[in-house]
């Protein structure tokens, strides 16, 4: 007998327990990402189950500065509690092992967010973002000479921005003794 009557519920219920095994809030894009990468739910499967989820109330789309983020709200936990022992064992514990795998790149993706403009006046804007949920709690703005710099200066901004801000704290506020 099959733990599911349909792929339906199966896949509602991996998202569910995805998303609350991981507790970071993500992107659509974001979940279709994992899911391809581990092959868990075909990807218009995903989309259709993500809508469903939303409209059904169990999942809640949140805007945050790096887009729109999934969360569960308490009618999708409620369910997923009572419904947790439908999830085979062995497909847990791949989702558990999936969470603690990508936990922290998944946080740094909607952390530190950089988006490139091409400036009017030659070179490229290239803004930073540090953030917590919804709150940004360091940008900076700079203008480089080309594309390319641009592109290296958003992609190294995850690795660099803690070290950053620590050392921009601690040049602004130090005391001098006089």
């Amino acid at each position: 007998m099959s733990f599911f009557s349909d792929e339906l519920t199966r896949n509602k219920l991996t998202v569910l327990y995805f998303l609350n095994k991981l507790k970071v809030e993500l992107t659509r894009d974001q979940i279709a990402d994992v899911s391809v990468q581990h092959d868990l739910i075909p990807y218009f499967d995903l989309q259709s189950t993500v809508c469903e989820l939303e409209e059904a109330g169990f999942l809640a789309a949140v805007p945050r500065t790096f887009g729109q983020a999934y969360s569960l709200t308490e009618r999708g936990l409620d369910a997923l509690n009572m419904f947790c022992e439908r999830i085979p064992q062995s497909l847990r514990d791949d989702l558990d092992t999936y969470a603690d795998a990508c936990r922290d790149e998944l946080r740094k993706q909607t952390q530190y967010v950089s988006s490139i403009e091409k400036a009017e006046q030659g070179g490229y804007w290239v803004t930073l973002k540090a953030m917590e949920r919804d709150s940004t709690i360091f940008v900076i703005n700079l203008l480089l000479a080309d594309a390319h710099s641009a592109n290296l200066a958003a992609a190294r901004w995850p690795e660099n921005t803690d070290e950053l801000y620590r050392e921009i704290i601690a040049k602004l506020l130090s005391y001098k003794d006089n």
